[in-house]
């Protein structure tokens, strides 16, 4: 982990993300993609340390209530953030100003910070949006060795509905011959039908195989899954890919189907 200085935190849309890099060691993540120019080791996490007194002056100045983003390059409850509190900064801040929240993660750690979301939640609005890939726990370790279970994020999502925090699932990515199974997204939706999601976006479901990501990924199919990512390779090459059966169910899917998983 190190530190550095930045002149903004808000972005156009009103996201932001106090980190540049991650330690949950994902082995699909297009964070590691070299498009977003991060000239340090993913694993050797950049702080913006000034990143919450910027905050806090830009806020200030906004005259239109919004929803801040975080989350969408880095999980806002990376490890290091259990030591830094940094996004319960930025938190009480967004808290403190009459804005709304909204932020994407992969931890049940999303939980610390319940008393802030209530309080958001109550003034303006705050929606969490949890990832969900596997429903197999075992390749959920795999896949995603250094974050909460499939398990710990549904259980998170229960209590944040039984607190009246609004949750959304990502259902995303769906890695070829991993977790594209019927069996996995089946098992995903009755998940989030049993934490009375709003919804799930299936948008970008693919694996990005940009320059980075890519190299990344392939060598943890070797270490993981032997012989898969020639597999891989002779299907797709370079190009983004998805598990063909994801096409499948959704197109043999009614509607009634859909209402079965899941409440929108």
């Amino acid at each position: 982990m190190h530190f550095t200085k930045v002149k903004g935190i808000l972005s156009s849309k009103n996201g932001m993300n106090l980190f540049r890099g991650c330690t949950h060691g994902c082995i699909y993540c297009d964070s590691r993609s070299k498009c977003y120019q991060m000239n340090h080791k993913f694993e050797d996490v950049e702080v913006k340390e000034n990143g919450i007194s910027i905050l806090e002056e830009s806020l200030k100045r906004k005259r239109k209530k919004c929803m801040i983003g975080l989350g969408s390059m880095t999980d806002p409850y990376i490890k290091e953030e259990l030591g830094l509190n940094y996004t319960r900064q930025a938190l009480d801040i967004i808290n403190k100003y009459g804005f709304g929240v909204t932020l994407i993660t992969k931890s049940a750690n999303v939980l610390r910070d319940l008393d802030l979301f209530e309080e958001i939640n109550s003034k303006s609005k705050c929606v969490i949006q949890m990832t969900l890939t596997t429903y197999d726990e075992e390749l959920c370790k795999k896949i995603e060795p250094n974050v909460s279970t499939t398990k710990e994020r549904v259980e998170a999502l229960k209590i944040l509905r039984d607190e009246g925090i609004p949750t959304v699932v990502w259902l995303t990515p769906i890695l070829p011959f991993t977790n594209d199974t019927e069996e996995n997204i089946l098992g995903i939706l009755n998940c989030c039908k049993e934490a009375k999601a709003f919804g799930i976006i299936c948008f970008g479901m693919g694996l990005t195989l940009r320059d980075g990501n890519r190299e990344y990924f392939y060598s943890q199919l070797d270490k993981k899954f032997p012989k898969l990512k020639e597999r891989c390779i002779r299907e797709y090459g370079n190009n983004y890919v998805g598990g063909d059966i994801i096409d499948k169910i959704f197109q043999g899917m009614t509607t009634m189907d859909w209402q079965k998983c899941i409440t929108i």
